[in-house]
């Protein structure tokens, strides 16, 4: 025999999803407005950057802070106290943004660092001092060499780091002076190129 039970109507989907749609809807204005949000802060932080770069270059000594400031900021903030003869600072603020930069931002800051002291180095030869231009090119070359290890096929490192061993060679350990020179002979700084090289970095 047939059931005489009553027949059950179908349910309407939008009263099955009415419960979820309040909540979704909440989660997608909140997204939307965190999203905006994080707009207006990334455009705000654009344009003080910016703000900082343009003082830098215009020549106002910006102090900036090296745990937060962003990488090209502090890449110019240093080039703009190696500009000033200021190698004590830039090397400072260097070394304390150095841990929390990416390996091509410290090579480029190790860069300018050891150019300014192959820069210094030649101008000490011309006053006639050779040990401290000696003293500054090996620490130039020093400098080359971890930034090579960190961007290994930048052709400028290469290039400068050759310059730099031309003009002081390096010595294997143990290697002295010819016993028959003089110890008051003038020392050689450059063996390889006569003069002081041109085309410094």
């Amino acid at each position: 025999s047939r059931s005489m039970g009553a027949d059950v109507a179908p349910r309407n989907p939008w009263q099955v999803l009415r419960p979820f749609l309040a909540p979704a809807l909440w989660s997608m204005l909140g997204l939307a407005l965190a999203a905006a949000g994080y707009a207006a802060w990334h455009l705000k932080s654009l344009r003080q950057l910016n703000a900082d770069l343009a003082a830098i270059a215009s020549g106002h000594d910006q102090t900036i802070d090296p745990a937060s400031a962003p990488a090209a900021l502090i890449l110019a903030r240093t080039n703009d106290l190696l500009r000033t003869d200021r190698l004590d600072e830039a090397q400072a603020l260097a070394a304390v943004a150095s841990p929390r930069l990416a390996p091509a931002e410290n090579a480029k800051i190790l860069f300018n660092l050891a150019n300014y002291r192959l820069r210094q180095a030649a101008a000490l030869v011309e006053k006639g001092d050779l040990d401290g231009a000696t003293a500054l090119v090996n620490l130039s070359k020093g400098e080359y060499r971890v930034a090579l290890r960190l961007i290994s096929d930048n052709w400028d490192l290469k290039y400068n780091l050759d310059v730099a061993m031309r003009m002081v060679r390096d010595l294997p350990l143990g290697e002295s002076e010819p016993e028959d020179v003089p110890p008051d002979a003038p020392k050689r700084l450059w063996t390889d190129v006569p003069g002081v090289p041109k085309g410094l970095p």
